[in-house]
């Protein structure tokens, strides 16, 4: 009787039939993100950025820091730009009243500059540097502090090369020159025109995708804050 029962309940386990491989629901891949879906979501960070910087600039404190740390970049920029001559007249042995002179002709360049290409540009990468700075600020202050690091980190590398191609181009020709010559020989000179170019492009490329990413950043610190205002 035992044996029998067993072999029922086999016979009923097996006559049910397992699901077909068939039968089981397809789940489909997603499909790769497309250039255009990239490209508009960077469109939307960086309107948000853009509005996170607006409002920052709304701040006293910040806008001072923005002023500030344009000016410094705009007149170390213009300082070197024919360059390190004028460091060697204010260290030389010249009287004090001439290095005066040296260092206050600086300002007026940087706004008579402005006819040239070279000068906008100077002004411009100066400005960026300007709010890269007062947005890292703003950043660190509200506990953001490894979003502040990344945008000084490329930053920085923003500015070293905005300096060699734009501050000081004789000092990047110096650098690069016998590097070039090295690998291209005879053609060196016209090969160091166009790094310089690239290192121009490749700074604002860096400046603006670190405005960006700490305009962003420092939006949503805004949007929280605000949001917390509206709650308490």
């Amino acid at each position: 009787m035992v044996k029998r029962k067993v072999k029922k309940s086999d016979k009923e386990s097996g006559s049910k039939k397992a699901p077909q491989a068939s039968a089981m629901p397809k789940v489909e891949k997603a499909a790769p993100k497309s250039f255009k879906h990239w490209l508009g979501v960077f469109g939307d960070k960086a309107l948000l950025a853009l509005e996170g910087a607006k409002g920052l600039l709304k701040k006293p404190a910040y806008l001072a820091t923005f002023l500030i740390a344009s000016f410094a970049f705009a007149y170390v920029f213009t300082f070197f730009k024919d360059g390190t001559m004028n460091w060697s007249l204010v260290f030389s042995g010249l009287d004090f009243s001439e290095k005066l002179k040296i260092l206050g002709q600086v300002v007026p360049e940087i706004f008579t500059g402005l006819v040239s290409l070279y000068g906008i540009s100077i002004f411009a990468m100066s400005l960026l540097q300007g709010l890269c700075i007062a947005l890292m600020v703003y950043a660190w202050k509200n506990r953001e502090r490894d979003s502040a690091i990344d945008g000084a980190s490329t930053g920085g590398i923003g500015a070293l090369l905005g300096f060699i191609a734009l501050g000081c181009p004789s000092c990047g020709v110096t650098f690069i020159t016998p590097i070039l010559t090295a690998i291209a020989g005879t053609g060196a000179m016209a090969l160091t025109e166009s790094v310089s170019q690239i290192f121009t492009i490749l700074a604002f490329v860096l400046l603006i995708y670190t405005v960006i990413q700490l305009g962003y950043v420092d939006f949503v610190i805004m949007s929280a804050k605000k949001y917390e205002e509206k709650h308490e």
